[in-house]
C-alpha cells in the first residue's frame, strides 16, 4: 500500500494522518506495529499520566524514533487506580500491553528493579514518582 504526504500528515491508503512517514509505514490497520524485542539499545520508561496522554501523536512519533535506534519502550504507571483500561487501550496498543506495568504502590524504580527491568532513561513529568512509593 502506498504512503502519501498530505498537508496534515502522512497517509497509508485511507489510514492517517500519521506524524511521520515511518509511523505510516509501520502501521497495520491503523496501529503501530510493535518491534520485536531488541538485543541492543536503551530501555526507555515513558510515563502515561501528564506525559504520554498530553500528546499521544507526538509521543508515538518519538517511540518510532526510539525503535529505529533499536531502543525498547515500556510504560510504568504508579497512579493507575481505575485507569488501567485507559492506559492499556492507549499506550498499550502502541508499545504492546505486555510492556505496560502497574507498580501496585511501589516506587517505579523499586518496581522495575524487582522485575529485572533495567531502565536506562526515565521520561516522567513528576520525577519524584520514580523514587517514591504510594503513601
Amino acid at each position: 500500500m502506498s504512503v502519501v504526504k498530505k498537508n496534515d500528515g502522512w497517509y497509508k491508503g485511507d489510514q492517517g494522518p500519521f506524524p511521520t512517514k515511518v509511523a505510516a509505514l509501520q502501521t497495520n490497520e491503523g496501529q503501530i506495529v510493535q518491534k520485536e524485542k531488541h538485543k541492543k539499545g536503551l530501555l526507555i520508561c515513558l510515563d502515561y499520566h501528564d506525559t504520554y496522554e498530553l500528546d499521544p501523536k507526538m509521543w508515538n512519533a518519538i517511540i518510532n524514533l526510539f525503535w529505529l535506534r533499536k531502543d525498547d519502550v515500556i510504560c510504568v504507571s504508579r497512579d493507575h487506580k481505575g485507569h488501567e483500561d485507559e492506559i492499556l487501550d492507549n499506550i498499550g496498543k502502541i508499545i504492546g500491553k505486555k510492556n505496560v506495568y502497574f507498580t501496585q504502590g511501589l516506587s517505579k524504580e523499586d518496581f522495575c528493579k524487582k522485575n529485572n527491568l533495567d531502565v536506562d532513561v526515565w521520561i516522567d513529568d513528576n520525577p519524584k514518582h520514580i523514587l517514591e512509593a504510594d503513601k
